[in-house]
């Protein structure tokens, strides 16, 4: 999802310098600087600079149900292969996350760093064995419908749609690969001239069609670069065993329905955070477009 420059105020930093205060990690450095990061619509992120060195501190919302042991496992494995920040310490109490500080980072723009840089650390991630759970695309939009307020009006024809998507994708041959499923620009880095991977709060087993799926929706491409995407993913990740799996034709099919029910899932999940009505109307619009799209096709 999309992240913008926090403005954090006094008050924001003093607390935050508390907290770290409290971590036993800052027991024997104590925090000479903080100041926000980039903050996403649930978490927020800070640096903090002791006289050992830089992090950065990850705080969680209290209401939050997401499994950090399983995020922390997922990084740090995406760590020990070089494409993301070495996780530090988990504190469930506190609902935080330390990791290593990335100096020199840009964010990641995938016209001048290269689609393919993107993709080289994409199919490395998806070939990682972590121990996650499996992502169940019908089962999971009653939960994303379970969370949104009882004032909330859905547009049942989207959410139709959405369903489809869902069941379309779950009939079809599956990829299942540990997938990030929040590949927007604020969750890459590019420093050093290597491609860093951030945020892996919603990662787990799931199509490897959703991750290119996100690709080509945050990053507008074309049916070119689309086409070019696949042809280059499915270069990098072939093995004999996967010639079936990673089949044009099977991904040309799988696509669509990927885009539309990521599309579909940004939808809810943002149709659920306060003051996020301007994103939720993008991903509806989102939807819109790749069903008429897809009609026009059939």
């Amino acid at each position: 999802m999309a992240q913008s420059l926090s403005a954090a105020t006094g008050s924001e930093i003093e607390h935050v310098t508390r907290l770290c205060q409290r971590l036993e990690f800052f027991v024997d450095q104590p925090p000479l600087q903080v100041r926000a990061l980039s903050h996403g619509a649930s978490n927020q992120s800070y640096y903090v600079k002791t006289v050992q060195g830089e992090y950065v501190l990850r705080c969680y919302p209290a209401e939050s149900t997401v499994c950090r042991q399983q995020e922390l496992r997922c990084q740090h494995a995406a760590a020990a292969k070089g494409l993301a920040a070495t996780p530090l310490c988990l504190n469930n109490h506190y609902q935080v996350m330390l990791s290593e500080y990335i100096r020199g980072a840009e964010p990641f723009d995938y016209a001048r760093h290269g689609g393919s840089a993107l993709l080289s650390v994409l199919a490395q991630f998806h070939q990682l064995q972590v121990q996650t759970t499996t992502l169940d695309y019908v089962a999971y939009l009653p939960q994303l419908l379970a969370a949104l307020p009882a004032d909330c009006q859905i547009n049942k024809a989207v959410l139709a749609e959405v369903k489809q998507a869902a069941q379309l994708l779950s009939s079809l041959a599956p990829d299942l690969v540990l997938c990030h499923l929040d590949l927007h620009q604020g969750n890459l880095l590019w420093a050093a001239d290597a491609l860093w991977l951030l945020d892996f709060e919603y990662s787990q087993q799931a199509d490897s069609s959703l991750d290119l799926a996100a690709i080509s929706l945050h990053f507008n491409l074309d049916k070119t670069a689309e086409a070019q995407m696949l042809a280059d993913y499915a270069r990098l990740r072939q093995h004999s065993e996967l010639a079936t799996l990673l089949d044009k034709k099977l991904l040309d099919k799988k696509l669509p329905a990927a885009k539309l029910l990521y599309s579909g899932f940004c939808w809810l999940w943002y149709l659920a955070l306060p003051d996020c009505q301007t994103q939720a109307n993008y991903w509806q619009q989102q939807v819109q477009a790749l069903a008429a799209l897809k009609l026009q096709t059939t």
